[in-house]
């Protein structure tokens, strides 16, 4: 998996590279370019459905590089989204998997290589549905790099249902907007829910960090013997963070569901999963961890029960699509 991470990144760099020279070349604002084409096509009163976007994904298609349409639409996405309420991007990728042509596969491997990992890039080739623009999408990657190409558009993102879609709002590097961005949300998040998040993110590097930190404090106050205290001491404190956190198991998506039954079973919360949901302003209730619980142990016999990728596929879309609803409801 290392050798495959380093690979993404080399491409990813490549790809930088080409975007900053067109840029360079053609002298072209990008954000004059998205405000011009906000304009012309009244972005700002577009509802949240690909087919108000098929007009944009075209002009980019034929007025610019791949590289720089992609480009074009970060800044677009950056510029609206607070606006419109969703990420525009998602509706602009989900026009051009329609275009079916050679420079939208271009285009939206430009918004696979401008992903962290390399497996969220496959996530995000997995939501491509199009036979034809996955094919036209592969050719494009493999063309950069075959090996690389064969991991992203494999099909081992199948093996668990994903909780999240995520959508790339950056430019050269990854900035997130915890949880926000992402497919199928009933709503936009609250800024509570927000910091809530973040919150959520900071204890786990804390939790980290503390593990690593604490040998090293440890050694310099008392040698060897301080060192392994220090360890002891670092990893017992990270195991109860993260207990406390309500992380299960080793895979995020699994400890999710896990947690939820445990909590539908009636377990007290954390001190650090209570700490998280007050500034969240918003708890799960026994309710809906036993609704959480349920779609979960139904989507996993409905999978068990189909070889189809395409059904599969409907299934953790509607699956993933009921969790949302579940836990965040239409409204804050």
């Amino acid at each position: 998996m290392r050798k495959i991470q380093t690979q993404y990144k080399a491409s990813q760099s490549r790809y930088l590279e080409r975007l900053a020279r067109a840029s360079a070349e053609t002298g072209v604002n990008a954000r004059n370019e998205a405000n011009m084409l906000a304009n012309r096509f009244g972005l700002s009163q577009k509802k949240r459905n690909a087919s108000e976007y098929a007009g944009i994904a075209s002009y980019l298609l034929s007025h610019y590089s791949s590289e720089m349409a992609y480009f074009i639409a970060v800044e677009i996405n950056e510029l609206f989204e607070p606006q419109l309420g969703y990420p525009p991007i998602g509706q602009i990728m989900v026009a051009m998997e329609k275009q079916e042509s050679e420079d939208a596969a271009c285009w939206i491997g430009c918004a696979i290589y401008n992903f962290p990992r390399a497996e969220t890039a496959q996530l995000a080739f997995d939501v491509i549905k199009s036979p034809i623009m996955r094919s036209l999408v592969q050719a494009y990657l493999a063309k950069e790099d075959k090996e690389l190409a064969e991991y992203i558009t494999s099909s081992e993102i199948l093996s668990s249902p994903p909780t999240a879609e995520i959508v790339s709002r950056t430019k050269v590097k990854h900035q997130p907007n915890l949880s926000d961005g992402i497919e199928r949300m009933p709503r936009r998040l609250t800024d509570a829910e927000r910091k809530g998040d973040r919150l959520f993110l900071h204890l786990q590097v804390v939790s980290s960090v503390l593990l690593l930190f604490s040998p090293v404090l440890g050694g310099v106050l008392g040698g060897w013997t301080g060192a392994a205290i220090g360890l002891l001491i670092g990893w017992v404190t990270r195991a109860w963070m993260q207990h406390s956190m309500g992380l299960r198991g080793s895979k995020p998506n699994d400890g999710f569901f896990i947690r939820m039954k445990e909590r539908a079973n009636g377990a007290r919360l954390g001190v650090l999963e209570a700490l998280i949901e007050k500034v969240r302003q918003r708890s799960f209730t026994k309710e809906q961890c036993v609704a959480i619980t349920r779609a979960w142990d139904e989507t996993r016999e409905q999978l068990e029960r189909t070889t189809s990728v395409e059904q599969k596929r409907e299934l953790m879309n509607t699956f993933d699509e009921q969790i949302k609803r579940i836990s965040y409801g239409q409204d804050g």
